[in-house]
């Protein structure tokens, strides 16, 4: 691996442990990534996009273990363990009943998770425990950031270098069996696991 995403790794990961936000390019849009576990800095994402506080940030996940840490599907596990399996690391969000979710992530305790298709991301993810808060970096109601000079323009703590895939990712919500976005993965492609 390059030097230069050696270094950005260490950097994005001190930043995030240390309480910050670390601009992201995913392989859907930009994104912007704060622990987990560290309310100010999840409170301080939703005043960067101007964001309502009742909208849920999803976790990104290194693995499908960090996954299945952070989710109690229950009787939904065989379901979602196949959408795992076929859709991920891709585009796709997974919103399933969630496992010790704090409330500034999601009021209800759910949680929609996503296996990104960018290893550097899966590592960074892997150097700060498996996971991390997440949403598209962009003012609410706008479309997400495209370039990395856009992503410069946020106050965020740290912006990685490079460029991201495009399409932002689909979102089922596993409890109900809907699509509640489409996105880098067609509705019709998800609705036969949905079933």
């Amino acid at each position: 691996m390059e030097r230069v995403y050696q270094e950005a790794l260490a950097k994005a990961a001190e930043t995030l442990k240390g309480g910050g936000l670390v601009a992201f390019p995913t392989d859907t849009v930009w994104g912007v990534l704060a622990l987990m576990e560290d309310e100010a800095a999840c409170k301080r994402i939703y005043e960067v996009k101007g964001r309502p506080e009742d909208k849920p940030l999803q976790v990104l996940v290194a693995d499908l273990e960090s996954a299945l840490k952070l989710s109690d599907p229950g009787p939904l596990e065989g379901k979602f363990l196949r959408l795992a399996e076929v859709f991920w690391p891709g585009g796709l969000t997974v919103v399933v009943p969630g496992k010790a979710i704090p409330p500034w992530i999601s009021k209800d305790g759910s949680v929609g998770l996503r296996m990104p298709d960018h290893a550097l991301l899966r590592e960074l993810l892997r150097r700060v425990g498996g996971h991390a808060a997440a949403t598209s970096l962009n003012k609410s109601g706008e479309p997400p950031v495209r370039t990395e000079a856009e992503a410069r323009t946020f106050a965020v703590d740290f912006v990685f270098p490079g460029e991201a895939g495009g399409l932002a990712s689909s979102v089922v919500d596993l409890r109900t069996g809907e699509v509640l976005r489409e996105g880098a993965i067609p509705k019709e492609a998800l609705l036969a696991y949905l079933r």
